[in-house]
């Protein structure tokens, strides 16, 4: 009896399995990207229009989107959509949190520029996973 047959035999199935669970679930990139398209873009599509100056309604906006983002994000089986997105949707979450600091900032005009300096950081970074999420569905 041949050892190495039934041996090559089971470190293929063993592969398989093994590959099937990095692969998400079997979720192609493609299927994982129509998943996510129409409702991160859904999500992205208020970003221009936030007035700063009104924090209420802009916080409201960015946590509604930031929501939209991890619905999404639980709707994909693919590792590397679904940490796109994941990665998007934490920017969000810590722009929501600069939009409440730059409320309590008041009139305090140190604290507004360090608030600010933090948003234009945080909005280059949403602008760079959005272009990531681009790159990986384009």
């Amino acid at each position: 009896m041949n050892v190495r047959k039934p041996a090559a035999a089971l470190a293929a199935v063993a592969l398989s399995f093994g590959l099937t669970a990095c692969g998400g679930g079997g979720q192609s990139v493609a299927d994982a990207c129509k998943v996510a398209e129409k409702e991160v873009k859904d999500a992205m599509g208020d970003l221009g229009s936030l007035n700063p100056s009104d924090t209420d309604k802009a916080t409201e906006s960015i946590s509604s989107m930031g929501d939209a983002l991890k619905k999404t994000e639980k709707k994909l089986e693919n590792a590397e959509v679904k940490d796109a997105v994941g990665d998007l949707s934490t920017s969000f979450d810590k722009l929501e949190t600069s939009f409440a600091d730059l409320k309590a900032a008041g009139q305090d005009t140190e604290k507004l520029t360090k608030v600010s300096e933090q948003m234009t950081t945080l909005s280059s970074d949403i602008q760079k996973k959005g272009e990531k999420l681009d790159e990986l569905c384009g």
